[in-house]
Protein backbone atom coordinates (compact mmCIF):
# COMPACT_ATOMS: atom_id res chain seq x y z
CA UNK A 1 0.00 0.00 0.00
CA UNK A 2 0.69 3.55 0.06
CA UNK A 3 4.18 4.82 -0.85
CA UNK A 4 6.81 2.58 0.32
CA UNK A 5 7.53 -0.67 2.21
CA UNK A 6 10.03 -2.45 4.78
CA UNK A 7 11.76 -5.57 3.76
CA UNK A 8 13.48 -7.64 5.98
CA UNK A 9 14.48 -11.07 4.12
CA UNK A 10 11.21 -11.98 2.13
CA UNK A 11 8.59 -10.30 4.72
CA UNK A 12 7.04 -7.01 3.84
CA UNK A 13 5.31 -4.86 6.34
CA UNK A 14 2.73 -2.86 4.30
CA UNK A 15 2.93 1.65 5.77
CA UNK A 16 -0.13 2.49 5.05
CA UNK A 17 -3.28 2.97 6.85
CA UNK A 18 -5.02 -0.13 7.84
CA UNK A 19 -7.57 -1.68 10.36
CA UNK A 20 -5.84 -3.28 13.34
CA UNK A 21 -6.63 -7.07 12.97
CA UNK A 22 -5.65 -10.21 14.54
CA UNK A 23 -3.33 -12.08 12.75
CA UNK A 24 -4.78 -14.70 9.97
CA UNK A 25 -3.90 -17.68 12.12
CA UNK A 26 -7.62 -19.07 11.73
CA UNK A 27 -9.33 -19.80 8.83
CA UNK A 28 -12.68 -18.25 8.21
CA UNK A 29 -15.51 -19.19 10.19
CA UNK A 30 -17.76 -21.63 7.95
CA UNK A 31 -21.12 -20.28 5.74
CA UNK A 32 -23.44 -22.07 3.44
CA UNK A 33 -23.81 -18.74 1.54
CA UNK A 34 -21.26 -16.82 0.83
CA UNK A 35 -17.24 -16.67 2.56
CA UNK A 36 -15.60 -13.57 2.14
CA UNK A 37 -11.62 -13.98 1.76
CA UNK A 38 -8.77 -11.11 1.44
CA UNK A 39 -5.47 -10.36 0.33
CA UNK A 40 -3.51 -7.03 0.34
CA UNK A 41 -2.52 -5.85 -2.96
CA UNK A 42 0.85 -6.03 -4.04
CA UNK A 43 3.37 -3.05 -3.88
CA UNK A 44 3.83 -2.25 -7.91
CA UNK A 45 -0.34 -2.11 -8.13
CA UNK A 46 -0.53 0.08 -5.56
CA UNK A 47 2.35 2.09 -7.55
CA UNK A 48 0.99 2.35 -10.56
CA UNK A 49 -2.93 2.83 -9.70
CA UNK A 50 -1.57 5.87 -7.51
CA UNK A 51 -0.58 7.83 -10.88
CA UNK A 52 -3.25 6.62 -12.81
CA UNK A 53 -5.71 8.26 -9.48
CA UNK A 54 -4.26 11.34 -9.52
CA UNK A 55 -5.26 12.01 -13.16
CA UNK A 56 -9.11 12.23 -11.68
CA UNK A 57 -8.09 13.87 -8.57
CA UNK A 58 -8.53 10.94 -6.22
CA UNK A 59 -5.70 9.53 -3.94
CA UNK A 60 -5.35 5.56 -3.54
CA UNK A 61 -4.75 4.81 0.38
CA UNK A 62 -4.92 1.16 0.08
CA UNK A 63 -6.09 -1.70 -1.82
CA UNK A 64 -7.18 -5.37 -1.54
CA UNK A 65 -8.50 -8.24 -3.69
CA UNK A 66 -11.58 -10.10 -2.22
CA UNK A 67 -12.39 -13.65 -2.54
CA UNK A 68 -16.07 -14.24 -2.50
CA UNK A 69 -16.82 -17.86 -2.22
CA UNK A 70 -20.08 -19.62 -2.63
CA UNK A 71 -20.72 -22.32 -0.88
CA UNK A 72 -23.33 -25.15 -1.35
CA UNK A 73 -22.94 -26.64 2.29
CA UNK A 74 -20.69 -25.60 5.28
CA UNK A 75 -16.92 -26.66 5.20
CA UNK A 76 -15.50 -28.77 7.96
CA UNK A 77 -12.52 -27.62 9.97
CA UNK A 78 -10.10 -29.55 7.75
CA UNK A 79 -11.18 -27.66 4.57
CA UNK A 80 -11.24 -24.14 6.01
CA UNK A 81 -7.27 -24.89 6.32
CA UNK A 82 -7.25 -26.04 2.50
CA UNK A 83 -9.38 -23.26 1.35
CA UNK A 84 -7.23 -20.81 2.93
CA UNK A 85 -4.28 -22.05 2.01
CA UNK A 86 -5.40 -21.58 -1.63
CA UNK A 87 -6.26 -18.14 -1.52
CA UNK A 88 -2.54 -17.25 0.40
CA UNK A 89 0.97 -15.76 -1.19
CA UNK A 90 3.27 -18.77 -0.56
CA UNK A 91 5.86 -15.80 1.07
CA UNK A 92 3.53 -13.82 2.59
CA UNK A 93 0.25 -15.81 4.32
CA UNK A 94 0.07 -13.07 7.07
CA UNK A 95 -1.30 -11.19 3.51
CA UNK A 96 -4.39 -12.73 3.72
CA UNK A 97 -7.27 -12.73 6.15
CA UNK A 98 -11.12 -13.07 6.77
CA UNK A 99 -11.37 -9.47 7.46
CA UNK A 100 -10.52 -6.28 5.30
CA UNK A 101 -7.55 -5.31 5.87
CA UNK A 102 -8.92 -1.31 4.87
CA UNK A 103 -10.29 0.98 7.55
CA UNK A 104 -11.91 3.72 5.77
CA UNK A 105 -11.64 7.04 7.92
CA UNK A 106 -10.80 11.10 7.58
CA UNK A 107 -13.09 11.28 4.37
CA UNK A 108 -11.94 7.80 2.66
CA UNK A 109 -14.50 5.24 1.08
CA UNK A 110 -14.14 1.87 -0.04
CA UNK A 111 -15.41 1.34 -3.71
CA UNK A 112 -15.52 -2.11 -5.08
CA UNK A 113 -15.44 -3.61 -8.81
CA UNK A 114 -15.75 -6.80 -9.80
CA UNK A 115 -17.29 -9.28 -12.41
CA UNK A 116 -20.78 -8.64 -13.40
CA UNK A 117 -22.85 -11.36 -11.64
CA UNK A 118 -25.03 -12.38 -14.17
CA UNK A 119 -22.49 -14.38 -15.62
CA UNK A 120 -20.08 -16.91 -14.32
CA UNK A 121 -16.58 -15.79 -14.85
CA UNK A 122 -13.87 -18.28 -16.55
CA UNK A 123 -11.65 -17.40 -13.32
CA UNK A 124 -14.32 -18.39 -11.38
CA UNK A 125 -14.62 -21.79 -13.40
CA UNK A 126 -10.68 -22.45 -13.21
CA UNK A 127 -10.94 -21.51 -9.16
CA UNK A 128 -13.95 -23.67 -8.60
CA UNK A 129 -12.07 -26.92 -10.45
CA UNK A 130 -8.84 -25.82 -8.58
CA UNK A 131 -10.94 -26.00 -5.18
CA UNK A 132 -12.62 -30.00 -6.25
CA UNK A 133 -9.56 -30.74 -6.95
CA UNK A 134 -8.17 -30.13 -3.27
CA UNK A 135 -11.03 -31.76 -1.91
CA UNK A 136 -13.64 -28.73 -1.18
CA UNK A 137 -16.39 -30.19 -3.80
CA UNK A 138 -18.52 -27.33 -1.72
CA UNK A 139 -17.26 -24.75 -3.42
CA UNK A 140 -19.54 -23.82 -6.40
CA UNK A 141 -19.01 -20.01 -7.34
CA UNK A 142 -15.30 -17.88 -6.81
CA UNK A 143 -15.66 -14.40 -8.21
CA UNK A 144 -12.73 -11.85 -7.43
CA UNK A 145 -13.30 -8.50 -6.72
CA UNK A 146 -10.66 -5.32 -5.92
CA UNK A 147 -11.71 -2.99 -3.09
CA UNK A 148 -9.77 0.45 -2.98
CA UNK A 149 -9.73 2.98 -0.31
CA UNK A 150 -9.83 5.97 -1.26
CA UNK A 151 -9.95 9.88 -0.79
CA UNK A 152 -11.15 13.13 -2.90
CA UNK A 153 -8.06 15.23 -3.60
CA UNK A 154 -10.27 17.48 -4.67
CA UNK A 155 -14.25 18.35 -3.49
CA UNK A 156 -15.09 18.28 -6.86
CA UNK A 157 -13.91 14.79 -8.27
CA UNK A 158 -16.38 12.37 -8.74
CA UNK A 159 -16.40 8.73 -7.83
CA UNK A 160 -17.36 7.92 -11.25
CA UNK A 161 -14.82 9.16 -12.67
CA UNK A 162 -12.30 7.03 -10.54
CA UNK A 163 -14.78 3.77 -11.08
CA UNK A 164 -14.45 4.51 -14.84
CA UNK A 165 -11.09 3.98 -14.30
CA UNK A 166 -10.44 0.73 -12.36
CA UNK A 167 -13.20 -1.38 -13.89
CA UNK A 168 -14.09 -2.24 -17.44
CA UNK A 169 -18.29 -1.83 -17.83
CA UNK A 170 -18.49 -4.48 -20.85
CA UNK A 171 -17.90 -6.98 -18.44
CA UNK A 172 -17.52 -5.96 -14.58
CA UNK A 173 -19.57 -3.16 -12.52
CA UNK A 174 -19.22 -1.78 -9.46
CA UNK A 175 -20.49 -3.11 -6.18
CA UNK A 176 -22.15 -0.64 -3.44
CA UNK A 177 -22.53 -3.19 -1.04
CA UNK A 178 -20.16 -6.08 -1.53
CA UNK A 179 -21.28 -9.39 -2.95
CA UNK A 180 -23.52 -10.85 -0.10
CA UNK A 181 -25.17 -13.53 -2.51
CA UNK A 182 -24.76 -14.62 -6.49
CA UNK A 183 -28.80 -14.85 -6.41
CA UNK A 184 -29.83 -12.21 -7.81
CA UNK A 185 -33.07 -13.31 -9.19
CA UNK A 186 -33.66 -10.04 -10.85
CA UNK A 187 -36.51 -10.00 -13.58
CA UNK A 188 -35.51 -9.77 -17.08
CA UNK A 189 -36.28 -6.10 -18.63
CA UNK A 190 -39.21 -5.81 -20.60
CA UNK A 191 -39.26 -5.83 -24.41
CA UNK A 192 -40.50 -2.69 -26.53
CA UNK A 193 -41.12 -1.30 -29.55
CA UNK A 194 -38.59 0.83 -31.54
CA UNK A 195 -40.02 3.96 -33.04
CA UNK A 196 -38.80 3.16 -36.59
CA UNK A 197 -42.07 4.37 -38.37
CA UNK A 198 -42.13 7.40 -36.16
CA UNK A 199 -38.25 8.66 -35.99
CA UNK A 200 -36.87 6.56 -39.13
CA UNK A 201 -33.41 5.50 -39.18
CA UNK A 202 -32.31 7.63 -36.10
CA UNK A 203 -34.07 5.11 -33.72
CA UNK A 204 -32.01 2.45 -35.30
CA UNK A 205 -28.98 4.49 -34.33
CA UNK A 206 -30.16 5.04 -31.19
CA UNK A 207 -30.29 1.41 -29.88
CA UNK A 208 -27.46 0.31 -31.91
CA UNK A 209 -25.45 3.06 -29.60
CA UNK A 210 -27.40 2.60 -26.48
CA UNK A 211 -26.86 -1.38 -26.46
CA UNK A 212 -23.78 -1.90 -28.67
CA UNK A 213 -25.76 -3.31 -31.07
CA UNK A 214 -22.35 -2.52 -33.80
CA UNK A 215 -25.34 -1.93 -36.84
CA UNK A 216 -23.33 -0.02 -39.55
CA UNK A 217 -25.35 1.98 -42.44
CA UNK A 218 -26.19 -0.86 -44.25
CA UNK A 219 -27.50 -2.79 -41.61
CA UNK A 220 -29.92 0.32 -40.56
CA UNK A 221 -30.76 0.81 -44.85
CA UNK A 222 -31.86 -2.63 -44.68
CA UNK A 223 -34.15 -3.13 -41.42
CA UNK A 224 -35.55 0.13 -42.78
CA UNK A 225 -36.27 -1.89 -45.90
CA UNK A 226 -37.31 -4.60 -44.11
CA UNK A 227 -39.62 -3.01 -41.37
CA UNK A 228 -40.52 -0.14 -42.88
CA UNK A 229 -41.25 -0.90 -46.82
CA UNK A 230 -42.28 -4.07 -46.70
CA UNK A 231 -43.71 -5.28 -42.60
CA UNK A 232 -44.55 -2.24 -42.47
CA UNK A 233 -44.54 -1.87 -38.72
CA UNK A 234 -42.05 -1.41 -36.14
CA UNK A 235 -39.00 -3.82 -35.09
CA UNK A 236 -39.06 -5.03 -31.05
CA UNK A 237 -36.11 -4.72 -29.20
CA UNK A 238 -35.82 -8.45 -28.95
CA UNK A 239 -35.80 -8.40 -33.10
CA UNK A 240 -33.25 -6.12 -33.23
CA UNK A 241 -30.92 -8.02 -31.03
CA UNK A 242 -31.52 -10.98 -32.55
CA UNK A 243 -31.00 -9.32 -36.00
CA UNK A 244 -27.36 -7.93 -34.65
CA UNK A 245 -26.28 -11.12 -33.52
CA UNK A 246 -27.44 -13.45 -36.77
CA UNK A 247 -26.72 -11.00 -39.42
CA UNK A 248 -23.47 -10.40 -37.67
CA UNK A 249 -20.06 -10.76 -40.38
CA UNK A 250 -19.44 -13.32 -37.73
CA UNK A 251 -22.17 -15.48 -37.75
CA UNK A 252 -22.95 -15.13 -41.41
CA UNK A 253 -19.81 -14.56 -43.19
CA UNK A 254 -21.69 -11.33 -45.86
CA UNK A 255 -19.07 -9.89 -46.18
CA UNK A 256 -16.87 -12.62 -47.68
CA UNK A 257 -19.47 -14.08 -49.16
CA UNK A 258 -21.89 -11.63 -50.57
CA UNK A 259 -21.67 -9.46 -54.05
CA UNK A 260 -19.12 -6.90 -53.78
CA UNK A 261 -20.20 -3.31 -55.54
CA UNK A 262 -17.74 -1.02 -56.59
CA UNK A 263 -18.45 2.33 -57.55
CA UNK A 264 -21.55 0.65 -59.34
CA UNK A 265 -20.13 -1.89 -60.50
CA UNK A 266 -20.88 -6.08 -59.59
CA UNK A 267 -17.29 -7.99 -59.53
CA UNK A 268 -17.21 -11.06 -60.86
CA UNK A 269 -16.36 -12.36 -57.99
CA UNK A 270 -16.94 -12.86 -53.75
CA UNK A 271 -13.85 -12.14 -51.82
CA UNK A 272 -14.19 -16.14 -50.66
CA UNK A 273 -13.80 -16.95 -54.49
CA UNK A 274 -10.73 -14.97 -54.85
CA UNK A 275 -9.50 -16.62 -51.88
CA UNK A 276 -10.58 -19.84 -53.01
CA UNK A 277 -8.66 -19.63 -56.08
CA UNK A 278 -5.16 -20.49 -55.81
CA UNK A 279 -6.32 -23.73 -54.27
CA UNK A 280 -8.55 -24.44 -57.44
CA UNK A 281 -5.28 -23.66 -59.75
CA UNK A 282 -2.74 -25.55 -58.17
CA UNK A 283 -4.67 -27.79 -55.20
CA UNK A 284 -1.78 -29.86 -54.82
CA UNK A 285 0.36 -27.88 -52.31
CA UNK A 286 -2.47 -28.54 -49.79
CA UNK A 287 -3.58 -31.94 -47.76
CA UNK A 288 -6.57 -30.19 -46.32
CA UNK A 289 -7.98 -27.23 -47.49
CA UNK A 290 -11.47 -24.93 -46.92
CA UNK A 291 -12.92 -28.14 -44.34
CA UNK A 292 -12.17 -29.39 -40.69
CA UNK A 293 -12.27 -25.59 -39.93
CA UNK A 294 -8.82 -25.57 -40.93
CA UNK A 295 -5.94 -25.59 -43.68
CA UNK A 296 -2.91 -27.38 -44.54
CA UNK A 297 0.13 -26.93 -46.72
CA UNK A 298 1.78 -29.65 -47.85
CA UNK A 299 5.08 -29.53 -45.52
CA UNK A 300 8.25 -30.96 -45.17
CA UNK A 301 10.32 -34.10 -43.13
CA UNK A 302 11.57 -32.92 -39.93
CA UNK A 303 13.52 -34.71 -36.41
CA UNK A 304 11.85 -34.21 -33.81
CA UNK A 305 11.13 -35.90 -30.09
CA UNK A 306 8.34 -39.07 -29.78
CA UNK A 307 7.51 -40.55 -27.00
CA UNK A 308 9.55 -43.85 -27.04
CA UNK A 309 6.61 -45.87 -25.97
CA UNK A 310 3.29 -44.01 -27.40
CA UNK A 311 0.60 -46.97 -26.53
CA UNK A 312 1.31 -47.04 -22.83
CA UNK A 313 -0.51 -45.31 -20.20
CA UNK A 314 -0.15 -41.66 -21.22
CA UNK A 315 0.17 -40.70 -17.60
CA UNK A 316 3.33 -43.20 -16.98
CA UNK A 317 6.55 -41.70 -17.92
CA UNK A 318 9.11 -42.81 -20.26
CA UNK A 319 11.46 -41.97 -22.75
CA UNK A 320 11.72 -39.66 -25.64
CA UNK A 321 13.70 -40.59 -28.70
CA UNK A 322 14.49 -38.79 -32.14
CA UNK A 323 12.11 -39.63 -35.17
CA UNK A 324 12.00 -38.43 -38.10
CA UNK A 325 8.58 -37.35 -39.68
CA UNK A 326 6.09 -35.69 -42.27
CA UNK A 327 5.08 -32.76 -41.18
CA UNK A 328 2.32 -30.28 -42.66
CA UNK A 329 2.34 -26.37 -41.71
CA UNK A 330 -1.47 -25.59 -40.40
CA UNK A 331 -3.35 -22.80 -41.00
CA UNK A 332 -6.54 -21.37 -39.73
CA UNK A 333 -8.19 -17.92 -39.23
CA UNK A 334 -10.92 -16.71 -37.04
CA UNK A 335 -12.55 -13.60 -37.76
CA UNK A 336 -14.06 -11.60 -34.87
CA UNK A 337 -14.86 -8.39 -34.83
CA UNK A 338 -18.27 -8.75 -33.96
CA UNK A 339 -18.21 -10.76 -30.23
CA UNK A 340 -14.92 -8.16 -29.15
CA UNK A 341 -17.45 -5.17 -29.82
CA UNK A 342 -20.27 -6.79 -27.67
CA UNK A 343 -17.74 -7.77 -24.48
CA UNK A 344 -14.27 -7.06 -25.80
CA UNK A 345 -12.38 -9.39 -23.55
CA UNK A 346 -14.26 -12.17 -23.19
CA UNK A 347 -14.84 -11.94 -27.05
CA UNK A 348 -11.08 -11.80 -27.49
CA UNK A 349 -10.80 -15.09 -25.15
CA UNK A 350 -12.94 -16.84 -27.29
CA UNK A 351 -11.62 -16.17 -30.49
CA UNK A 352 -8.20 -17.19 -29.68
CA UNK A 353 -9.35 -20.11 -27.77
CA UNK A 354 -11.15 -21.16 -31.23
CA UNK A 355 -8.48 -20.83 -33.32
CA UNK A 356 -6.46 -22.62 -30.94
CA UNK A 357 -8.75 -25.19 -31.12
CA UNK A 358 -9.69 -25.93 -34.92
CA UNK A 359 -5.11 -25.65 -35.25
CA UNK A 360 -5.44 -28.64 -32.85
CA UNK A 361 -8.13 -30.63 -33.64
CA UNK A 362 -6.73 -30.51 -37.70
CA UNK A 363 -6.65 -33.99 -39.63
CA UNK A 364 -5.38 -36.13 -36.54
CA UNK A 365 -4.21 -33.18 -34.61
CA UNK A 366 -1.55 -30.91 -34.58
CA UNK A 367 0.57 -28.60 -32.56
CA UNK A 368 -0.24 -25.04 -32.16
CA UNK A 369 2.79 -23.05 -32.60
CA UNK A 370 2.45 -19.43 -33.57
CA UNK A 371 -0.23 -16.73 -33.96
CA UNK A 372 -0.57 -13.30 -36.07
CA UNK A 373 -2.88 -10.76 -35.08
CA UNK A 374 -3.82 -8.55 -38.21
CA UNK A 375 -5.87 -5.63 -37.40
CA UNK A 376 -8.33 -3.80 -40.10
CA UNK A 377 -9.82 -0.26 -39.53
CA UNK A 378 -11.44 2.58 -40.33
CA UNK A 379 -10.67 5.56 -39.09
CA UNK A 380 -10.35 5.35 -35.59
CA UNK A 381 -11.21 9.38 -35.49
Amino acid sequence: FGSSDQCHFGHRTPLATVCPRAPAAHPPEPSCAMLHIYRAADLHESVALQAKASEVGFKVVGSEVCFNVQLGRPLDAAQEVKLQYLFQETFEPDMCGSTSFLCPADGASILEVGPRQQFTSAWSTNAVSICHAMGLPQVTRVERSRRYLVKPATPEAAAQKFAALVHDRMTECVYPDGIKSFDKHAEPAKWTTVPLLEQGAQALEDLSKKEGLGYDSQDIDYYMRVFRDELKRNPTTVECFDLAQGNSEHSRHWFFGGRVVIDGEVMPKTLFEWVKRPFKEHPSNSTIAFHDNSSALRGFQHVALFPDQPTESLAAPGPFRELKRDFDVTLTVETHNFPCGIAPFPGAETGAGGRIRDGESTGQGSLVVAAIAGYATGNLH
